[in-house]
């Protein structure tokens, strides 16, 4: 059973620099309204839901992970957005999450398009070749193209990019990825649906890939998660997550972007201490986005040294 704890209170296509201060949105639409109504986009100054608190999942009881979780709860702004975090300790098997809801995914939902083409990469490389589909996945994850997102999108669906959306919601149904859904293609009109994903999802999926890797998953491993971590271990976007942590610490990332929106998600590996972690962060409805890139950067050097100081 979860312990919960009572609160307080658009990636470019073109190829930005790692460094890139303020990264381009992903797309040019417009945050959902939607999701603009529900009761956590609306909570005032970004405070977080009164539905919502700490939650640790595991098989026993980590004070380390909860202590930890109320340290980042009282550190995430309350003037700038709506936040969620997600926090797994690969080493020791606990996972927590603040605040976790649906929110808009931006280029995050690039990591559920990469596991349903993989999931499905033989029959697609028989169509398409796999220079094609290799070709379009290396840009989508390391440069956040959008236009090779929406071609692997049309390819799922065999030249039908609603079809396509559909194999990705499959992904996410059938692999228990709850609150992420597909409902447009990148740059496209957000008018009659949008793209969504949580800190729980979204940490779900870079953990089972990293398990999927290790041969440590109790569950069915994911199918070509060595291609997909090696992937996201060529990232060019390190302005969030990474930028703050120790020189020489690896991290396989993908970020998301809107005009109001800051998400990341990554795994951080080879750690000085053996303690490899994942670590999500999304936050909309935002005033400053470059304050949220700090924010983002800064406390991933809190969640790191917890583990690795």
């Amino acid at each position: 059973m979860p312990v919960t704890q009572a609160p307080e209170q658009a990636d470019a296509s073109q190829d930005p620099s790692a460094d890139q201060p303020e990264p381009a949105p992903d797309d040019s639409s417009q945050p959902s309204e939607a999701h603009a109504n529900t009761p956590e986009a609306n909570a005032e100054d970004g405070a977080i839901s009164p539905s919502q608190g700490n939650s640790v999942f595991d098989n026993k009881a980590d004070q380390t992970m909860e202590d930890l979780l109320a340290q980042i709860r009282l550190a995430l702004p309350v003037s700038n957005g709506s936040w969620s975090v997600y926090i797994c300790d690969l080493s020791g098997g606990s996972e927590g999450t603040i605040n976790d809801f649906s929110m808009q995914a931006a280029s995050l939902i690039k990591l559920y398009i990469m596991g349903a083409v993989y999931e499905n990469y033989d029959s697609l490389t028989q169509q398409y070749g796999a220079q094609t589909i290799d070709g379009y996945l290396l840009p989508m994850i390391t440069v956040s193209d959008n236009d090779a997102a929406n071609s692997l999108v049309s390819c799922l669906g065999g030249g039908d990019s609603s079809a396509g959306m559909e194999k990705v919601n499959s992904f996410c149904t059938e692999h228990g990825y709850n609150s992420t859904s597909m409902g447009r293609l990148l740059l496209a009109s957000n008018e009659f649906g949008d793209n969504y994903t949580s800190a729980y999802d979204c940490g779900k999926f870079l953990k089972k890939i990293y398990q999927s890797c290790a041969d440590t998953s109790s569950d069915p491993i994911l199918a070509h998660a060595e291609d997909m971590y090696a992937l996201l271990k060529q990232q060019q976007r390190s302005n969030k997550i990474p930028a703050d942590l120790p020189e020489g610490v690896k991290v396989a990332n993908k970020t998301g972007e809107l005009s109001n929106v800051e998400n990341d998600a990554g795994i951080l590996y080879d750690t000085n201490s053996g303690n490899d972690l994942v670590i999500c962060f999304l936050s909309e409805n935002l005033t400053d986005t470059a304050a949220a890139q700090s924010t983002i950067a800064q406390l991933s050097r809190t969640i790191y040294l917890t583990y690795n100081g």
